[in-house]
């Protein structure tokens, strides 16, 4: 089995509602079961996966599920920005990421990188 981090968000579940913290398995950074939470930068070291230069990433997630109604949403987007844990969001906005583990976000016009 593959090692991986986890990273810990407070999340409205959309089976019940309720708003509980939720463990979210990815492999980006240092592999070695790191916990982190939004806000925390990224450990880097050997037997790392992913970018440490990158600026914007996108890491598919795994979403444990509901401890209260076993409601299970799978995958999770975790957005990382320079090396920090930024936010999460639904998979499904962004496009190939079900193909990878993680990918480089392309700069927007406008937005300084």
């Amino acid at each position: 089995m593959a090692l991986f981090n986890s990273l810990y968000v407070e999340l409205p579940c959309p089976g019940c509602g309720t708003t509980t913290c939720r463990e979210i398995q990815y492999r980006y950074g240092h592999m070695w079961q790191h916990r982190y939470e939004l806000g925390d930068t990224i450990i880097w070291g050997p037997a790392a996966v992913g970018d440490p230069t990158a600026h914007d990433v996108v890491v598919d997630g795994w979403l444990s599920e509901c401890p209260d109604c076993d409601h299970e949403e799978d995958r999770i987007a975790v957005y990382v920005r320079d090396g920090v844990l930024d936010a999460v969001g639904p998979v499904g906005e962004v496009p190939n990421l079900p193909q990878t583990e993680w990918m480089v976000l392309p700069e927007q016009p406008g937005v300084p990188g």
